[in-house]
């Protein structure tokens, strides 16, 4: 559903109130704090995948990807490509993360 505002907008909305509530100095820190938190959020997320995938096959992807050599089961493939999946998307968020680190205005 389209609300017919822009996503700046919406943003800047957040940011300025959380500014009026004294959260934060200016809204460009505000901005760049939810930023933040949205990339970690995600950093979180494709961590604990990758994780639970490790503990259910009691191995590490390059393991489990030899070990499924000529024998993978559909729902051995299932988990496969959602844990090389959730290890590409960590590694993109990763480097989301560290670029905004990096490009954060002091």
């Amino acid at each position: 559903m389209a609300l017919g505002i822009s996503a700046a907008t919406i943003l800047d909305k957040v940011a300025g109130a959380l500014v009026a509530q004294q959260r934060y100095a200016t809204v460009e820190e505000a901005l760049w704090e939810l930023a933040l938190s949205a990339v970690h959020t995600k950093l979180l997320y494709y961590r604990r995948r990758v994780r639970r995938l490790e503990h259910k096959h009691a191995m590490e992807f390059e393991q489990f990807t030899a070990y499924l050599q000529n024998r993978a089961t559909p729902s051995e493939e299932d988990d496969w490509l959602a844990w090389r999946t959730a290890r590409a998307m960590l590694s993109d968020w990763q480097k989301t993360y560290q670029d905004l680190l990096h490009a954060r205005p002091r």
